[in-house]
């Protein structure tokens, strides 16, 4: 799937996680639970690339969990992640926190400023690409 991100970026950055979801990027989190390693607020938004890994990840955790409900054992991945995320040195929105999904890196994030909500996506997600500077 391609997007045009110039046009997902154009506009003011209140819109931004909107937009995001319109162009089929990033996902509405299904849990609004508070989670204490992120500092006590929810996960907003979840990339896509991200909440289709999570799945695969919940059906070999707990298979009959995962067939019953595939989103609750996704959110419950996710719920273990966020738990495990490390608390870098920074503010939150230019430093994530980070945890791992097998090998690779997840990170948890506010965007697109400190009080923006919180994302989970992987690293090299180019939706955030603009924000990032790379």
């Amino acid at each position: 799937m391609t997007v045009d991100l110039t046009a997902v970026w154009a506009g003011p950055a209140r819109v931004l996680p909107e937009r995001l979801v319109a162009a089929g990027l990033w996902l509405p989190y299904p849990d609004s639970g508070p989670h204490p390693a992120l500092g006590g607020v929810p996960v907003c938004y979840v990339s896509a690339p991200l909440w289709q890994a999570l799945q695969p990840m919940a059906a070999g955790l707990d298979p009959r969990a995962a067939r019953s409900d595939p989103t609750a054992a996704a959110c419950d991945v996710l719920r273990l992640l966020a738990a495990s995320a490390a608390a870098a040195d920074g503010a939150f929105h230019r430093t994530p926190r980070v945890a791992e999904l097998g090998r690779r890196p997840v990170h948890f994030r506010r965007v697109p400023g400190p009080d923006g909500p919180v994302v989970a996506l992987f690293p090299n997600d180019p939706a955030l690409r603009p924000a990032t500077g790379g």
